[in-house]
């Protein structure tokens, strides 16, 4: 089936693009998600009349996420976690735990867009990568630090 991509869609291509997927897929994820529509006559002239307005607006996120990118190069945020003697946490560090560090530093950045090739499980410095438009990544440092716990055990 032929559709015209309204969004990026990972893996499938980007906004403005005609491609052919199975129908499926297009019926069950891409079409009721508005994520694409039809490639008709009449749908490929509207993505023309639409396709300026979509640019302006393209331009202007990509501009904000390599200004919240360079904001985030400069951030280090620390994460205390409970670790063994040895330095091994008891858990891990997820993506979800590095979204909210950054919440709490005033930065409201969405745990997908968070990439973590294995998740962390010592103690250190660590960089993680947030992926903020198809074009912009950000390099953060994290730093993972023992937990004061608040009872001795002895």
């Amino acid at each position: 089936m032929q559709i015209i991509l309204c969004e990026d869609v990972a893996k499938v291509g980007v906004a403005g693009e005609t491609k052919s997927v199975s129908e499926g897929f297009a019926r069950n994820f891409l079409l009721p998600r508005g994520l694409a529509y039809p490639a008709t006559d009449a749908n490929v002239k509207k993505w023309q009349s639409e396709k300026r307005v979509r640019e302006v607006k393209l331009q202007k996120n990509i501009e904000s996420a390599k200004t919240l990118a360079a904001q985030l190069e400069q951030l280090s945020i620390t994460i205390p976690a409970r670790a063994g003697r040895e330095g091994h946490l008891f858990g891990s560090i997820t993506n979800a735990m590095v979204a909210q560090a950054l919440l709490e530093k005033g930065f409201s950045v969405d745990k997908k867009t968070i990439e973590l090739s294995t998740p962390i499980k010592t103690l250190g410095s660590f960089e993680v990568t947030v992926r903020l438009h198809a074009e912009t990544l950000a390099h953060l440092k994290v730093e993972v630090t023992r937990a004061a716990e608040s009872a001795q055990q002895g």
